[in-house]
């Protein structure tokens, strides 16, 4: 039987919603990806920059699980998320803008308070739009399976978009000037995310719990031990995953040339797109955990591989780069699959359903991971010698010494969360993908508790 004859989203829709993800990631990427390098290109030294990024995660550990609390308690014309995405539409590219904006001739405090207050103001814009565009899934069908392509295809069109971002900016910021070129990309993003702010329709008749308190929240997560076990995992792979943050880096002050880091970030496209499409299919013949699994798995043991060859052999570095792609790929499109399985799993187990709570905490995972990443990355270069303000005046390149302190952080520091997330997983996430499609059911009410838990065997209650 065609199960898709029987799904509630039209093409177009899905399609709108995958375009989503361009435009959303359009901007991600330019301010995660490229502002400790505009920063430094700025004048400001690694220190701050590192407590620039950090610092405003704070605000956003309050922030984050509030706009899911507010998400949950709103009653907004036109739906519980579409309505936030339309305010973000407005508000992301903005505060990009103004990022970008700080002009070149203020006092070095000047650049640091305005870097601090856009990225703020950044910060909390991309909240708007990120919980209520995952949650977005959840009501525009009650089918699991329907729900996975849909993530699946965003994810996808994410992850191409995230390389292509990446090579692009790489390719052309220096001709174009940052304020220039992040006013383009916001335009273009702009343009992207419009549709599914037209077309999308939130269908799902899957009743809502009582709006959630902080107390709510907490309780909530001690409740879903998944979520803790999907919480830990996220923190520990993504906040050491720099691979994206320090290749433009390591072109410059490293490599010597920009042309090196287009081509590797171009070297890395071809694996992450042709993962990122099969992916769905592959989700549909094995559980979504096993394949994240392996693809981290895959990805430490490429950086570890990586790390024993010399980065001066175009051919080696090139040829590993590759390899890393290839895990990255996955996991890149896979790590934000499981929230709806994990929100099922803790409405059927509590009786409580609070997508906004649950898609505001991954939002937060998301920015939380993001920041670390750049600013500890930061502080960790220093740590092995690295400084962009002691190269070469004529080459703009470090000496040997330093090049060899960041191929250590870029290759073995990067597979550490990886390393360890691995083992917790395989022992503590049981959570099945079939078993998920089964709470599904019997949250929307389509079969009863009881024929849910002769299927379960009662092994999650």
């Amino acid at each position: 039987m065609n199960k898709k004859a029987h799904w509630q989203t039209s093409r177009m829709e899905r399609g709108a919603y995958s375009l989503y993800f361009v435009g959303q990631n359009i901007l991600y990427m330019l301010v995660t990806g490229f502002i400790a390098l505009f920063l430094m290109n700025r004048g400001i030294e690694e220190a701050a920059i590192a407590g620039i990024l950090l610092a405003p995660k704070i605000w956003d550990a309050v922030n984050d699980p509030l706009f899911g609390i507010i998400v949950d308690k709103s009653h907004l014309k036109g739906g519980r998320f579409l309505p936030w995405l339309r305010i973000s539409w407005i508000l992301i590219p903005l505060f990009t803008v103004m990022i970008f904006a700080m002009p070149s001739g203020l006092p070095y405090g000047a650049k640091v308070a305005w870097a601090f207050i856009g990225y703020v103001l950044w910060s909390m814009s991309y909240t708007v739009c990120d919980a209520p565009i995952f949650a977005l899934s959840t009501a525009m069908s009650t089918h699991v399976d329907e729900r996975t392509e849909i993530l699946s295809m965003g994810r996808m069109f994410a992850t191409i978009t995230c390389v292509v971002i990446t090579l692009v900016v790489e390719s052309v910021y220096l001709s174009t000037g940052w304020l220039v070129l992040s006013i383009v990309l916001s335009i273009a993003a702009m343009l992207t995310m419009l549709p599914i702010l037209i077309l999308g329709k939130e269908r799902s008749k899957t009743p809502a719990s009582k709006p959630a308190t902080i107390r709510d929240m907490f309780r909530l997560m001690v409740k879903n031990k998944y979520l803790l076990v999907y919480i830990i995992a996220f923190f520990l792979v993504a906040s050491t995953m720099s691979v994206e943050v320090l290749i433009p880096i390591f072109a410059q002050y490293v490599l010597g040339s920009s042309t090196a880091g287009t081509i590797l970030l171009g070297i890395c496209i071809l694996p992450m797109v042709l993962i990122a499409a099969i992916v769905p299919a592959l989700s549909r013949r094995f559980d979504k955990m096993t394949l994240f699994i392996i693809s981290i798995g895959f990805y430490a043991a490429a950086s570890i591989l990586q790390y024993f060859t010399d980065y001066h052999n175009e051919i080696l570095l090139y040829v590993t780069t590759f390899l890393r792609a290839i895990g990255y790929g996955g996991y890149s499109v896979l790590l934000y699959m499981f929230i709806p399985n994990i929100m099922e799993y803790g409405h059927y187990i509590t009786g409580e359903r609070q997508e906004g709570v649950y898609f505001a905490l991954q939002t937060f995972m998301t920015k939380l991971t993001g920041a670390i990443v750049s600013s500890s990355t930061m502080v960790i270069l220093a740590w092995f010698g690295f400084r962009s303000a002691q190269a070469d005046p004529v080459t703009g390149m470090v000496d040997a010494s330093a090049g060899h302190g960041f191929y250590v952080v870029f290759t073995l520091i990067s597979a550490v969360g990886s390393i360890i997330a691995i083992p917790i997983l395989l022992k503590f996430y049981r959570l099945k993908d079939k078993d998920a499609e089964l709470m599904s059911r019997c949250n929307s009410g389509e079969i009863t508790r009881e024929e849910c838990r002769e299927k379960l065997d009662g092994k999650y209650e």
